[in-house]
């Protein structure tokens, strides 16, 4: 582990290392990771397996999950992590129930330093810039694979053959975008209510371009939306929603269409749910199926 826990906010040049916050939530330890590219610095967060210590020689799967800094500072630490929380939950739960083989490491992404959670995420989640302050995925996605991974598997014992990704809403957006440009960084890619209408369904241009350059696509592809994410009016949002249930299934049958021998996709819409009330279930569904089999 990486020595020196620092107060928050008092940033060294040992954070670009991954050096501990000094909040340690229920388990999860914060760590601060610069990109070394746009000098943006990053918290993640990384929950062990409750059988972590008990098995020092265990190497373990790892899912990646976007949002993970739904976070609100309070004076000492940062107190308020609910897709943290959620995913935790729902890991060992199911792991107790004999639903999956194993715990994974959880390491959640968090937003920028010094950014509102909106900003930071409409950036760095979304592939193209339909308009300022969009279109960053591309660099993340770099940070992410270049410095976070290096310094978070250097740290823990992962096992690289085993990473899973998680994106809900922009985060399965950044998930597809990942999928269809650099498919190895992951093996499984759970795309929770992906938002593939963003800027005209560019996403559906990548895949294709991806489709002409390429014959396979070794991944394995879960995607959940709720059946409720259809276009209509919603009035908790005011306005009127998309066709997030067409997108998806329009996705899945153009990737099912390409021929690819080793790429598996499976979807599920889970009926009567929203955007927010689909993700336990899918999520559930999700992991279940990435990791019943260890």
């Amino acid at each position: 582990m990486a020595a020196g826990l620092v107060v928050l906010g008092a940033m060294s040049a040992e954070a670009r290392d991954g050096t501990p916050t000094g909040c340690d939530l229920g388990g999860t330890q914060i760590r601060s990771i610069a990109d070394p590219v746009s000098g943006r610095s990053y918290d993640v967060e990384v929950t062990l397996p409750s059988d972590y210590q008990a098995n020092p020689a265990k190497r373990y799967p790892v899912l990646y999950y976007a949002d993970g800094g739904h976070l609100a500072a309070s004076a000492t630490c940062l107190s308020k992590e609910p897709r943290r929380q959620e995913a935790l939950r729902l890991v060992r739960k199911l792991h107790r129930d004999g639903k999956l083989a194993e715990e994974p490491i959880l390491v959640g992404l968090s937003y920028a330093k010094g950014e509102g959670f909106a900003v930071s995420r409409a950036r760095d989640y979304t592939p193209v810039a339909d308009k300022p302050g969009y279109g960053g995925a591309g660099a993340f996605q770099a940070y992410l694979g270049k410095t976070v991974m290096p310094v978070i598997e250097g740290l823990y014992r992962i096992d690289p053959r085993r990473r899973l990704f998680w994106g809900h809403s922009y985060g399965g957006l950044l998930g597809a975008r990942i999928l269809l440009t650099e498919p190895g960084l992951f093996r499984s890619y759970i795309l929770g209510s992906p938002s593939l209408w963003f800027a005209d369904h560019a996403i559906l241009t990548m895949e294709a371009d991806y489709a002409r350059a390429n014959r396979d696509l070794k991944a394995h592809v879960l995607i959940y939306v709720g059946g409720d994410e259809i276009s209509r009016y919603d009035p908790g949002r005011r306005g009127d929603t998309q066709d997030m249930v067409g997108d998806v299934r329009t996705f899945e049958k153009l990737l099912k269409s390409r021929g690819f021998r080793s790429l598996t996709i499976r979807s599920l819409v889970v009926p009567g749910k929203n955007h927010r009330t689909t993700i336990p279930p899918g999520f559930a569904w999700a992991i279940t199926a990435a990791l019943a089999g260890g």
